[in-house]
């Protein structure tokens, strides 16, 4: 099982210098908990987080703050080939809820999330119950 059969393509991304409510907008709109940062070359710099957006709000409030000021950076990430246990025990081992995935040319492919994963283990538990 490698990531790339596991991962969200075409992830949603946002640049450095988006302003940090505008981010938030983006994530609920779009339902998402974590949102690759991007320089103006598309080669990722950082992750984005709700939880980043909630302590975000509470220390900045209403003020004008980029998304580079609260993003996590710099960002664990992994390539398409890797096995999906690689990316599972990197998950666990930072405490990340997703992890960047990309290309050899450091460009972003997909995420994968704690969604993902389970959505694997549910094909792997489906196997071995067709298995007994």
């Amino acid at each position: 099982m490698r990531v790339e059969s596991y991962m969200s393509r075409a992830p949603v991304t946002i640049r450095g210098d988006t302003d940090y409510w505008k981010a938030s907008e983006i994530m609920q709109e779009k339902d998402l908990h974590h949102i690759p940062v991007v320089n103006e070359d598309d080669k990722v710099v950082g992750i984005l987080t709700r939880r980043d957006l909630n302590i975000a709000a509470m220390h900045f409030g209403d003020a004008h703050v980029e998304v580079s000021e609260v993003m996590h950076s710099p960002v664990v990430t992994i390539a398409p080939g890797e096995p999906l246990a690689e990316a599972a025990r990197q998950m666990v081992e930072h405490r990340f809820g997703g992890l960047p995935v990309l290309d050899a040319d450091e460009h972003i492919v997909g995420i994968l999330t704690e969604t993902d994963l389970l959505r694997a283990l549910i094909d792997q538990l489906g196997e071995e119950t067709a298995q007994e």
